[in-house]
């Protein structure tokens, strides 16, 4: 509440008459009841009250001294009454004016006698430079209170402070010596001065200093002998000639009286400029008037106000710049204030999100769950944390990270909260984003092996409820051809062709993983019948015939497919029931690939055998257990010797021999077969070149190893097949080396080089069990191949199926065309033997010449002078 001019002269009026009763005075106690009713008066407050300070077992207290109610003479209270509010409430009274908030002043609603009700009241700390001596409060007033007050009721206070402790300094000194006269005012007036915790300067009507007191001298840092006589714009400044006689301690005595309090700028001794906030009091004497000022640096003040100001700044600064979103709302939760940022993400106005708009931008999926919360955390003081969606009125989402912390006052009310937003949602995507990485196969978009395996979990986890389901296992036929062919782009649009078909071929609720490069699963659950799995497989190989437009080439793909299946009580595992339909696959490749097999024990047994073998075979080399065996060829026009193939036996130390099917695929796999194959051709190379040393074999009989389509991919094949050469000294050319179809598919790139390496050292290539694969004339056009091998399976019915016969009279008719030399294996009788005669073929092989066998036996063989006229083939064992 502001004063006007009038009440300015009553304040002047009381502060007098406070400085007059210091001669009747008897305690200080008076002191305090004329305040406390002057205070009253001058704020037309009906009721006030004054409460003492004081540290009880440790505890601040306000305990009530001094009553005024309606503007009657205020009195003292005699019983204990000790104000019913928290340590923290009283420290703040204490440390500054206050308005007293509705929480607080409800707890003394009912504490005195005879006042019905508080509308508002005012707290006024009693306080100098030296201590706190208590809290002055006023009550309904008519107007409203406001803090400011308390800076015009300042020189009534420190008037008040002074007079008591002069009262109580006097009554000290009276205790302690014999009874004297009373001081006159004017003594009383200087002592005043001394103990005054403000600068108090008298000057005349010259405006030159004629008293200033202790605390003025330290504050300026100038001794009263120093600056009396000195004009007052020593101390006070003028901001321009003559400011002090023509404005500020100028007399009109038309005009009203001036404003109590002023602020000011003094100057030390030293030239340090000190603010000051000014109450000039006029007194007359010997018809001279004469000014007092009561100073009061506030020098603090003003920095602390230029902190204030400064931070509220920065606080702007940083609210334009920060990357998050601000909002201060009120004790109402009214926004009162967004910045840029947090407009930005709620994508509205700034006058949209003011009041309670700022609530709209919520979404109303999480308004509830966002609102409740936010309102009982800031209630009871806690921060609160939350994510949270916002929506756009464009209908555009926007995730959140909502942080807020309530505004606490200084006596302990929320008046409000701050609260931030950043923006979360690009986590969220990125969230979804390697979710969907972790769990999905990126480039065809279906479940990958982690998903798969977890579902799959799942699916054995509600087989009790749900019925059996089937583990389907495939893996693509021929994929690494059109991989490498085509190139890898080629093979990356046909992988997601593949698991667009595979996916139209079962229900939504079923599973499509791929699990790795070309090998796909698919989970069926909920089966009630396990012929609908051979039906689903029935579909996906009718599903893969039609060809595959890739880069507008027709691609032809067909898939082995691996089947298990999970029923109630089984007791397997996610895991191993992923190795059951892995063995199942294994055997629909071999059975000759687009089929479909079933797993079974058998299966497993098989399986553990692959795996027995393959374990000891890692030793078989380092054992000698590995023996090379030999078959002749011979020519069918000379009926002569023309080499040998040399052939892979495995003594096993507890299986005995094992027969080259039996552990050729395991070596295959494993790996092993490179330096195994680099044995064969050494050792065969070596008993080779002894042969041919001893006479026992002609100058140009050849030697045939056949070599895994792994080694064509080895990068030392070639340098170590011509070290073995060399070491055995034979001439490259009588080295033949056997390829199959199958190796001609695989990494076409590195075969071409492989094969004309081959050619570059001189050795011979022939293709091995020509017809049982992808038999293409592209592939004798484009290798340098020198021989054909007509497989087996034709030769041995081709005098009883007409097929058969066709096939070898055009392998044989083909070869001669290109010129190339053609054998014919597994020849087991002479009507065959004729028969390929009649079409010209080249070789023959087979158990009609000699089953393979080791050196030993081919030596013996070679000493008795074995050569093979007709009539000498007719009679040769098989």
């Amino acid at each position: 509440m502001l004063l006007d001019r009038r009440q300015d002269v009553e304040l002047r009026n009381a502060v007098s008459s406070l400085r007059q009763m210091l001669s009747v005075a008897k305690d200080a106690s008076t002191a305090y009841q004329d305040t406390l009713k002057t205070a009253c008066e001058l704020t037309r407050s009906p009721f006030g009250f004054i409460a003492k300070r004081e540290i009880i077992d440790g505890s601040l207290e306000l305990k009530v001294s001094h009553l005024c109610h309606n503007e009657v003479e205020a009195k003292s209270v005699s019983e204990p009454l000790f104000l019913p509010l928290t340590p923290q409430v009283k420290l703040n009274f204490c440390n500054g004016a206050q308005l007293i908030s509705q929480q607080d002043l409800s707890k003394l609603q009912g504490f005195f006698e005879g006042v019905e009700r508080f509308q508002q009241m005012m707290a006024v700390p009693i306080s100098d430079a030296h201590s706190i001596h208590g809290v002055l409060f006023l009550a309904n007033a008519q107007t409203a209170y406001h803090t400011s007050l308390s800076m015009r009721l300042w020189p009534l206070i420190t008037n008040c402070i002074c007079i008591a402790r002069i009262i109580d300094q006097r009554k000290n000194n009276t205790d302690q010596s014999p009874p004297q006269d009373s001081s006159t005012p004017n003594e009383l007036y200087y002592l005043f001065e001394g103990v005054c915790p403000l600068s108090v300067v008298t000057v005349d009507h010259q405006l030159k200093i004629v008293r200033m007191n202790p605390r003025a001298e330290a504050i300026f840092g100038y001794n009263q002998n120093q600056i009396i006589g000195s004009h007052i714009s020593t101390l006070l400044p003028e901001r321009f000639t003559n400011e002090h006689h023509t404005q500020t301690f100028a007399y009109n005595p038309l005009a009203p009286p001036q404003h109590t309090s002023s602020p000011m700028i003094g100057r030390s001794y030293k030239g340090v400029a000190i603010n000051f906030d000014v109450n000039k009091l006029q007194y007359v004497l010997k018809g001279k008037r004469h000014h007092i000022l009561i100073m009061r640096d506030t020098t603090e003040i003003e920095i602390a106000r230029t902190q204030h100001e400064e931070e509220v700044e920065r606080f702007r600064i940083l609210a334009d710049l920060a990357p998050v979103g601000i909002l201060q709302t009120n004790s109402d939760w009214s926004g009162i204030y967004a910045n840029d940022r947090w407009c930005e993400i709620a994508g509205r106005s700034m006058s949209d999100i003011l009041e309670l708009g700022w609530l709209s931008a919520i979404h109303p999926d999480h308004f509830h769950n966002v609102i409740e919360p936010l309102r009982t955390a800031i209630s009871e003081g806690k921060e609160f944390k939350r994510e949270c969606l916002f929506l756009k009125p464009t209908s555009e989402q926007t995730w959140v990270e909502l942080h807020a912390r309530p505004q606490i006052s200084t006596n302990g009310d929320v008046t409000g909260f701050i609260a931030t937003i950043l923006d979360s949602t690009f986590r969220h995507e990125a969230e979804d984003k390697l979710r969907e990485l972790a769990e999905h196969d990126p480039l065809t978009g279906l479940a990958n092996r982690a998903m798969f395996q977890h579902r799959l979990e799942h699916g054995l986890a509600r087989t009790h409820r749900h019925g059996s389901l089937a583990l389907l296992c495939l893996d693509l036929d021929g994929f690494k051809n059109v991989n490498d062919t085509l190139g890898h782009d080629c093979g990356d649009e046909l992988l997601i062709e593949v698991a667009k078909r595979l996916t139209k071929c079962v229900r939504e609720e079923d599973t499509v993983a791929r699990v790795g490069g070309d090998e796909f699963m698919i989970l069926l659950e909920g089966l009630k019948d396990a012929q609908i799995a051979a039906e689903v497989s029935e579909k996906i190989l009718n599903s893969l015939e039609p060809p595959c437009s890739i880069n507008r080439q027709e691609v032809f793909i067909s898939t082995s497919i691996g089947i298990t299946f999970a029923t109630k009580g089984d007791k397997n595992d996610s895991k191993s029931l992923m190795k059951q339909a892995d063995m199942a696959l294994y055997r629909a490749k071999h059975e000759g690939r687009n089929n479909y097999q079933y797993y079974s024990p058998d299966l497993e047994r098989a399986s553990q055998e692959r795996l027995y073998l393959g374990n000891s075979l890692h030793h078989a080399l380092q054992r000698t257990e590995f023996q090379v065996f030999y078959q002749f060829k011979c020519s069918l026009s000379t009926h002569k010797i023309t080499g040998f193939e040399a052939v892979l036996r495995w003594e096993h130390p507890r299986r005995g021999q094992l027969q080259p099917d039996q552990f050729i695929p395991i070596l295959d796999e494993s790996g092993l077969i490179v330096p195994v194959s680099r044995w064969l051709t050494h050792t065969s190379f070596m008993q080779h070149a002894k042969w041919k040393a001893r006479g026992l074999i002609e100058k140009d009989a050849k030697i045939a190893v056949n070599v895994s389509p792994r080694l064509l991919r080895d990068p030392y094949f070639i340098r170590g097949l011509a070290n073995s050469i060399q070491d055995s000294k034979i001439d490259p050319t009588s080295v033949i080396i056997e390829i199959t179809e199958t190796a001609l598919l695989e990494h076409s790139e590195q075969t071409t080089d492989a094969l004309n390496g081959l050619k570059r050292i001189g050795v011979a290539i022939s293709l091995d069990d020509f017809g049982t694969g992808f038999s293409s004339l592209t592939h004798l056009k484009r290798y340098p191949i020198d021989q054909i091998k007509i497989d087996r399976s034709f030769v041995q019915n081709v005098l009883k199926d007409s097929g058969d016969k066709a096939i070898v009279k055009a392998v044989i008719v083909l070869a001669k065309s290109l010129k190339l030399t053609v054998v014919a294996e597994g020849v087991e009788d002479k009507a065959t033997l004729d028969y390929l005669a009649s079409l010209n073929c080249d070789e023959y092989q087979g158990f009609y010449l000699n089953k393979p066998q080791p050196a030993e036996e081919i030596e013996k063989q070679l000493h008795s002078g074995l050569q093979l006229a007709p009539s000498q083939a007719d009679n040769s064992s098989k």
